[in-house]
């Protein structure tokens, strides 16, 4: 192994031909010129390199002055030369390529710098750095002002807690940017109906009305499992330079204090210690914060090959696939029906791949002939709610008209009345006919 001074060295060689390289013509001449410059003459070393450089690069990769040096810095030809002692390489000058955006498949803004990423978002430099907690100092971070984040655990309905990371408010105004600005005119894949603009529960569940078997698969962790890798590349296909695309990453995601996940409810059960290890080493690194505006969204874009993939295995199975959040959705005929097993085996080899978990606990294959339910949506004959929620809310109406609102609200409701009205515009949604029943029981309630 290379010593780690020779490392250091050869890694800021690569550097500083990687900006010489990057700051003219893409030519051979250009960028031999431009690298002799660089180390203070032509060797036959930097030929070779440049040669080899082309071959991976055949037109310049703007704005990816970091994905160049890391291959620069890999080259077998560059680092022999930077390990002769009788011909040292020193650096004779730097060159400063101007930063540029990359390809733009989205009419995203145009911020090739920090500087103009700053000016867009409307803090300082040093603000944006602190935001963006490029030091990594929120892990340590005790409680007071200095902390980005709020933390609550939440207590979950069936076992288990959930932590609830808030972020401030100048945090959370420019995650909303980043969210509004950016990331809303990205375009999610088709299968993608959770936290989508004109899409919803009932697209994610109508595709699979009236199948012979309806296979639900559940992601543990779903926010929590996105790789920083996968953030940073959300940015990055957008066309911003390397740079950027990590303070963006950073102001999206959290690194949580130690001290906070040691507030976790301690438990003996054993599988769910083994969930409560892994759900500590998740939020240990770089995560998507469950509270942060631009935590769904971002799931959603770094999920795109997870949902490619997916899609891919129904259309080979003669299934369908949608997904809402992190709920698998899959259907098809008889067929399926008699594969559902080998359906399951590559669905958790596809989410394994690509970094996320099956909550097995909560997979479900429901037949024809049961009741098949996705996202509190009964898919059987048509989109519905399950008829002993409808009966519940259809008495509570009744109740509310016969003895008053006040009466039934046991939850003790701030808003009741709207509370209730959403309900059944819920219904409706799903199935006119009852939601109308519904709110013409709702109109003869007096209210107050």
């Amino acid at each position: 192994m290379a010593p780690e001074s020779t490392m250091s060295t050869w890694n800021v060689v690569a550097k500083a031909l990687a900006s010489a390289f990057l700051a003219g013509p893409w030519t051979t001449s250009g960028l031999t010129e431009r690298g002799a410059e660089a180390i203070g003459g032509r060797t036959p070393w930097l030929s070779s390199l440049v040669r080899s450089t082309l071959r991976f690069f055949p037109r310049p990769p703007r704005a990816r002055l970091e994905l160049l040096s890391e291959l620069l810095a890999t080259r077998p030809v560059l680092r022999r030369a930077c390990r002769n002692p009788q011909a040292p390489v020193t650096i004779r000058r730097w060159f400063t390529a101007a930063p540029e955006m990359g390809r733009q498949p989205w009419p995203v803004p145009p911020l090739p710098t920090q500087a103009e990423l700053a000016g867009w978002i409307g803090v300082t430099d040093a603000q944006l750095g602190w935001l963006a907690d490029s030091r990594g100092l929120e892990r340590t971070s005790a409680p007071g002002r200095w902390r980005r984040y709020r933390y609550t655990w939440i207590p979950k309905r069936r076992g288990g807690e959930r932590l609830l990371e808030q972020p401030g408010l100048e945090l959370a105004r420019l995650q909303r940017k980043v969210l509004h600005g950016i990331l809303d005119v990205i375009a999610p894949h088709d299968a993608a109906h959770g936290f989508v603009a004109g899409r919803g529960v009932r697209g994610f569940a109508e595709p699979h009305v009236g199948q012979a078997v309806v296979v639900r698969v559940d992601l543990e962790d779903f926010f929590l499992s996105v790789k920083p890798a996968r953030i940073w590349g959300v940015f990055r296909g957008a066309g911003y330079p390397d740079e950027v695309a990590a303070t963006l990453a950073g102001l999206c995601t959290n690194r949580t204090p130690s001290a906070v996940r040691e507030q976790a409810r301690r438990t003996a059960d054993g599988e769910e210690l083994t969930a409560r290890w892994r759900l500590a080493r998740r939020l240990e690194a770089r995560h998507l914060a469950q509270g942060a505006p631009t935590s769904p969204a971002l799931a959603n874009l770094a999920a795109y090959r997870l949902d490619v993939r997916l899609s891919a295995l129904a259309a080979a199975l003669g299934a369908r696939y949608t997904r809402y959040a992190d709920d698998l959705a899959f259907s098809g005929g008889e067929a399926l029906a008699r594969s559902t097993g080998r359906l399951l085996r590559c669905v958790a080899r596809i989410v394994r791949e690509e970094g996320f978990t099956v909550h097995t606990a909560k997979t479900r294959v429901m037949r024809r002939g049961r009741q098949q339910r996705l996202a509190g949506v009964v898919v059987n004959e048509r989109p519905s709610v399950p008829r002993v929620d409808y009966d519940r809310l259809k008495a509570i109406l009744h109740l509310c008209r016969t003895r008053g609102p006040a009466s039934q609200n046991t939850e003790r409701h701030p808003e009741f009345r709207a509370h209730l009205l959403g309900r059944v515009a819920w219904v409706t949604h799903l199935h006119p006919i009852r939601g109308a029943r519904l709110r013409a029981l709702f109109d003869q309630i007096a209210w107050e």
